[in-house]
């Protein structure tokens, strides 16, 4: 496509259908890198997100060069991305002959690698800075203000889709928490109710013989109680210490 305006819808579709539970984060954004880096050719892409601490950690790139740095922010904290996310404002076509006194460690080694001018654009969803674009450009390759637009629209789709996945993630992560938390509940009503019948005790009872033991082996309640509704814990080991005291 050679309109500007329908490879942008494309890549705007192409975020949203990469929200995906099935899809890691890696994969998604690999996509994302790799669609920015076609749409602003020659230019080269890093992504970089916030840990929970917030702290920017590199995540995808277009082409070693653009890792490289990332990872070289990632280390020093010291670049354009760092400084967008610090602000949670874009840096635009910063020359990076003139910003090595800023920068350091990033503006010579963009230098090196023949960058002429970068930026980086937050990623922000509900006034949160989640991660940052950044954009280098090879030469002297600045972003042009259609493309600087373009790729606004493109990274707060970005910040949107990211959300979501995460959100849909904790929210699987979350169900499968309180799914083992039922199962093993049933498990252990099953077992008290199968060593109850067997030793003629009451249900709390067989849970205190079940915990006692579970304590002495250093073993989850829950996989003790696996083998005691599968035979697989005889008696005589549940009652052991205190066959001991009676003796």
């Amino acid at each position: 496509m050679r309109d500007p305006d329908l490879r942008l819808a494309a890549r705007l579709v192409e975020l949203a259908e990469g929200v995906d539970g099935d899809r890691t984060e890696r994969a998604w954004t690999r996509q994302l890198t790799g669609s920015l880096a076609e749409m602003l050719a020659p230019a080269e892409i890093c992504l970089m997100l916030a840990d929970p601490a917030g702290r920017l950690i590199s995540a995808a790139a277009s082409s070693r060069r653009a890792l490289d740095l990332a990872s070289l922010e990632d280390s020093h904290e010291d670049g354009p991305c760092t400084d967008s996310a610090a602000t949670a404002k874009p840096v635009l076509n910063e020359d990076v002959d003139a910003e090595v006194a800023r920068w350091p460690g990033f503006g010579r080694a963009a230098r090196t690698a023949g960058f002429g001018f970068v930026s980086a654009l937050p990623m922000t969803r509900l006034a949160l800075t989640i991660g940052v674009v950044g954009v280098f450009g090879p030469g002297r390759q600045e972003l042009s203000p259609a493309d600087t637009d373009r790729v606004k629209v493109v990274v707060r789709a970005a910040a949107a889709a990211i959300s979501t996945q995460r959100e849909i993630q904790r929210s699987a992560l979350t169900v499968r928490q309180l799914q083992q938390a039922l199962d093993s509940r049933v498990l252990i009503e099953q077992a008290k109710g199968a060593i109850a019948a067997r030793l003629g005790i009451t249900p709390d009872a067989a849970y205190s013989l079940l915990r006692a033991f579970a304590r002495r082996e250093s073993s989850r309640l829950a996989d003790v109680a696996d083998r005691a509704v599968k035979g697989e814990l005889p008696v005589r080991e549940l009652l052991a210490p205190r066959q001991r005291a009676g003796g």
